[in-house]
């Protein structure tokens, strides 16, 4: 399934359980709680996205499963090593105030999930981390009545590919940690001890 259509599903399924969020922001949502040393729960992230609904009947199974396989296809994504993450938007032939609309709802859907999960804390990451979280807040606010031209569209695919790199980058720093931290004083192996 391509991401074109992977979008597609998503906004009807949450459509016919009227789900107040976006497929764009929920799957921001998502990234966000990626960011995190522990794995987050499906059926969590699932109840986050229908709070407040109480889905029923061949609608509440389409979002389930819907909602089950952008986790899945999310985390393989995020965990390849060959780099196939890509935010969940509207297919470029979109009018560019959706797609942009779109993007902000995505971010504010990363900050949600990255503050759900716990993992801003600016004084543990690292300056360019911390860079990202501000830069995604701004975009955030990003203007959706934007009319069409060349730089519209350019700075637009300059954004999405930004965010591709930010969300990876952030992940790095938080669900990987070993990774990204300094060995503190105290963690050091104690060379008198055997192994």
């Amino acid at each position: 399934m391509n991401e074109s259509e992977r979008y597609t599903d998503v906004v009807a399924a949450l459509a016919g359980v009227e789900a107040e969020i976006s497929a764009a922001e929920a799957q921001g949502m998502l990234c966000g709680l990626f960011c995190s040393p522990e794995t987050p729960d499906t059926a969590q992230w699932i109840a986050q996205v229908l709070d407040g609904l109480s889905p029923k009947g061949e609608p509440a199974r389409e979002v389930l499963e819907t909602l089950s396989a952008l986790y899945q296809d999310t985390r393989d994504r995020l965990e390849n090593d060959s780099l196939e993450f890509e935010p969940l938007l509207p297919d470029d032939d979109a009018p560019i105030g959706e797609r942009a609309a779109a993007l902000g709802h995505w971010c504010e859907g990363f900050l949600f999930g990255i503050g759900v999960a716990g993992s801003h804390d600016p004084a543990k990451l690292p300056r360019e981390a911390n860079e990202v979280i501000n830069d995604l807040t701004e975009i955030a606010r990003i203007d959706a009545d934007a009319e069409f031209d060349e730089d519209n569209e350019i700075a637009y695919t300059e954004l999405v590919e930004y965010l591709r790199a930010a969300t990876l980058l952030v992940r790095e720093h938080t669900a990987l940690p070993s990774s990204a931290q300094p060995v503190e004083a105290g963690d050091r192996a104690d060379p008198d001890v055997l192994h």
